[in-house]
């Protein structure tokens, strides 16, 4: 008996050693059409503005990891985050589209692409990567991280900061060489040797010309730096004393009287 109970024990650990490394070393298996039909329903789900039934469709402790922000453990914030968005998306509508979805088991791993529409406009796109747990033969997901693929917005004033606003009235017949002179000179020129005071700067472009036939374009600081803004130290650090006098003599011919600047402060 002895005997026969080690073999049968042995036999018991071989057997659940085999079944772990056939487990381990199954291949994966497509299942992009049955997340496919979970995104349906998770954007049906958005569309409608109701957030406790947005938090039913993840895990009881699923984990959101959204860009520039901290986790988002469980259920109910999670249903808290989305009544937020919701509530801040408005009418906005979002398009997932799954590149590949392996599971495993229980388990399964989604890479997909979404992009955010307000009407025609597209307003963000980006790229996910969700964890899905099947639960009671419902996929949910169960670790959602995502992240935009456009740029960072630059900073902008917040309440009591300086803005200034600089307004440009330029002659009929000079505003394309406006517009070459900020874009292809001051430009690179600014990112080069002035990055940080460069983040700060926005070039607003009329839509067309005033009643004389002059345009007006504005400058906007904002914030506006500390340090301010020398247009010929820019020029002069890229381009060299001679080369930035000549450049400037360019930007003041676009004038039809120079500059004039308002300082103001950012509301609440």
């Amino acid at each position: 008996m002895k005997c026969t109970k080690s073999h049968f024990g042995l036999l018991a650990v071989l057997f659940m050693t085999a079944y772990f490394i056939t487990a381990c070393s199954q291949s994966p298996v497509d299942v992009t059409l049955e997340i496919e039909e979970a995104n349906k329903t998770f954007m049906e789900t958005r569309k409608s503005g109701d957030p406790e039934a947005m938090s039913m469709l993840y895990t009881s402790d699923a984990k959101l990891l959204p860009a520039n922000s901290t986790p988002i453990d469980g259920r109910e914030a999670i249903k808290e985050y989305w009544s937020k968005s919701m509530a801040q998306g408005g009418s906005s509508e979002l398009v997932l589209e799954t590149v590949s979805a392996q599971g495993y088991g229980n388990m399964a791993i989604e890479e997909g692409q979404y992009v955010v529409l307000v009407g025609d406009q597209e307003v963000d796109r980006g790229k996910y990567i969700v964890t899905w747990k099947k639960e009671t033969g419902q996929w949910k997901l169960h670790q959602d991280i995502w992240n935009s693929d456009l740029p960072i917005p630059q900073a902008r004033a917040a309440a009591n900061e300086t803005v200034w606003v600089i307004l440009n009235r330029v002659k009929a017949d000079k505003a394309l060489q406006f517009e070459e002179f900020n874009l292809s000179i001051l430009e690179p020129a600014a990112a080069e040797n002035f990055s940080e005071r460069k983040k700060t700067v926005r070039l607003l472009k009329p839509v067309g010309p005033n009643k004389d036939g002059t345009f007006t374009y504005f400058y906007l600081m904002d914030p506006a730096y500390p340090g301010g803004y020398d247009m010929a130290e820019a020029l002069t650090a890229k381009y060299g004393k001679e080369k930035s006098d000549e450049y400037l003599k360019m930007f003041a011919d676009c004038l039809v009287d120079g500059q004039e600047m308002f300082e103001t402060v950012q509301t609440k």
